[in-house]
């Protein structure tokens, strides 16, 4: 099935350099994706925090375009992931709007094979996820599928991914 956007680049393009700059549009674009529940966005945060310290990077989340596609989630979703060069999806829990997200990304090669997936180990997730979803042919274990116990370990593995020593 393929998704078009139509005059929505051209919006989207004015919303992301009014959001950020048109010397922006040259970085590695990384979408961070994850639950913005009260209890887990800060992790998000932390992420970007690590990714925008990296020179030639740029995090951003989803919920920073408010214009684009504002009447079709789904829409808004592809369209960010399409324009990024990698998407980071963070799972802290299985409740929320991100597992719609990580559905589309596992419905879509284009999409996982862009993607790192960083899992706070021993959570509780669903067995499609866990017999499914994150094993191969998605995710490889230490390469593009991490399980974090805590957030020291979470920025080691992401300053490490993202550093331009890496």
């Amino acid at each position: 099935m393929e998704i078009t956007h139509d005059s929505a680049w051209d919006d989207f393009l004015d919303e992301f350099t009014n959001i950020f700059s048109v010397y922006d549009l040259t970085k590695n674009k990384i979408f961070i994706c994850g639950s913005y529940s009260e209890e887990t966005f800060n992790t998000l945060q932390e992420v970007q925090k690590i990714v925008n310290a990296i020179e030639d990077n740029l995090g951003f989340f989803e919920k920073e375009f408010r214009r684009t596609h504002i009447e079709n989630l789904i829409l808004k979703f592809d369209l960010i992931a399409k324009f990024s060069n990698e998407i980071i999806m963070v799972i802290e829990h299985d409740k929320g709007g991100h597992m719609i997200e990580m559905g589309i990304i596992l419905s879509f090669k284009e999409f996982f094979k862009k993607t790192k997936v960083f899992v706070l180990k021993d959570v509780e997730i669903t067995e499609v996820l866990k017999r499914g979803g994150l094993l191969t042919p998605f995710f490889k274990e230490m390469e593009t599928l991490f399980f974090f116990e805590d957030i020291e370990t979470l920025r080691n593995y992401v300053s490490k991914l993202y550093s331009s020593d890496a």
